[in-house]
């Protein structure tokens, strides 16, 4: 694996989580502001794609490394892809099935999710997500 390329991600992946965590700390104490909650609220649906591009990049790297990669496969298959071949485990999968589609509403802007469901969705996925951040640093 191209170990540099890693290295940037693993610090892109670090600052947004970084910049995810800030996020939710704002809105958490500006929920009854309705100016700051929408600005912050954008904030983190940004930062939140932001996560994914890097899951993506990662996704695209295991690919690579694995001969497994193919122009025009789909996130969705590739992770699929990646488990059937033991390269994710289950709760791996099932965590970045679950992100993709977040992603997919706030990213084409269809079936906005609404703030509450992102902070769920990271509160009740804060270590399958650290698991995920070991997972990737353990390339290295």
């Amino acid at each position: 694996m191209n170990k540099e390329r890693l290295k940037k991600l693993i610090y892109d992946l670090e600052i947004t989580n970084n910049d995810i965590e800030i996020s939710l700390k704002l809105l958490k104490n500006n929920i009854d502001n309705g100016d700051l909650k929408s600005e912050f609220s954008n904030s983190l649906k940004y930062k939140y794609l932001s996560l994914f591009i890097i899951y993506e990049d990662f996704i695209s790297m295991l690919l690579k490394e694995y001969n497994l990669y193919e122009i025009g496969l789909s996130v969705d298959k590739a992770i699929k892809k990646l488990r059937e071949r033991n390269i994710l485990n289950d709760n791996q999968e099932v965590y970045l099935n679950s992100a993709r589609l977040i992603r997919n509403k706030i990213g084409h802007r269809y079936k906005q999710p609404s703030i509450e469901s992102i902070i769920d969705f990271l509160e009740e996925n804060g270590e399958a997500q650290e698991s995920i951040h070991n997972y990737i640093k353990s390339f290295i």
